[in-house]
Order: C-alpha cells, then structure tokens, then sequence
C-alpha cells in the first residue's frame, strides 16, 4: 500500500497527510464504529445539521479512481475519501490553506463552483480529528447500523 500511495505522489506532485496515510497503510479503508457524524446542510438561507454515518472509508483504489471520475464535480485540491450510504462524501483537502482538513460534500453532477455545487462543509482539521468526533446516539443507531455478527471476526482497533 505504502508504495502505491508513494507512486501516486510522485506522479501528481501531491502528497498525503501523514494520519490519512498511516490509515491506509495500517487498515487501507474500512468501516468504523463508531460512525456517525453531523453535517450542517444548506437549505435556502438557512443551515440545518443532520447525523450521517461513515460508510464506508474507501481503499486507496478506490480513492484514486472515484476521485477521478468525479472530475469537475470535485473540488480541485481534494480527495473523495469516504461516503455515507446516500449522497455524501467525505473529502480530504490537499491545499496549502487547509491540507488535511475534512470536510463533507454533497455530491451532484453540476461543475464545482457553480450554484448547484459549492458548498463544503467542514468537519475537522485532520482525517485524525474528524475520526476521534465519531459517535453512536443513545438509540445505538450507529452500531446496529453498522454490526453483523457474521463480521465479528473482521474488526480491528483503528489506532490512527
């Protein structure tokens, strides 16, 4: 994993946050638990939150080739990184002004920037930070979302 990341460094002139890295490494995507976080969307003038769940963290794969098929829709300077279940990404910032920062976007097929798409929303500084706000409601939405017991053998402590 680790030269796969280093090869598309070299050949983009960009490079990974080291927390977002040393999770690819260590898991190379996932599902996490707990998962659930809030995003604040934007409806006419007014900003309502809602509670969405990360699911899934994308392998590095499938960071790299969503990302690019996501084009124009994408900011540029950003990694499509993970999803909730309906039409929400989690993107990674790459820029110099916020390079690591999270952020949750609303996917649509207008080009970014225009009226139908540009609005991010930020989450947390670092992919670290924003992993270390996950939560479960007292109703356990997020765990009974996310467990199986036939995939008990499958988890992992996340460690990033």
């Amino acid at each position: 994993m680790a030269s796969a990341i280093s090869d598309w460094e070299r050949s983009t002139g960009s490079a990974l946050p080291n927390d977002y890295r040393a999770f690819l490494v260590g898991y190379n995507g996932g599902r996490p638990y707990p998962n659930m976080f809030r995003h604040t969307a934007l409806v006419a003038e007014d900003a309502a939150e809602t509670e969405h769940l990360a699911d899934p963290f994308y392998a590095w794969d499938r960071v790299v080739a969503w990302s690019r098929e996501l084009g124009n829709r994408l900011p540029a300077g950003f990694l499509a990184i993970g999803a909730d279940p309906g039409l929400l990404e989690i993107v990674l910032s790459l820029r110099g002004e916020d390079f690591g920062a999270t952020y949750s976007w609303v996917r649509n097929w207008a080009n970014w920037g225009s009226a139908e798409n540009s609005y991010l929303c930020p989450q947390a500084s670092s992919f670290a930070a924003f992993v270390a706000v996950l939560f479960d409601d007292e109703a356990q939405t997020g765990h009974d979302y996310w467990h199986t017991p036939r995939r008990e053998s499958l988890k992992r402590r996340l460690d990033v």
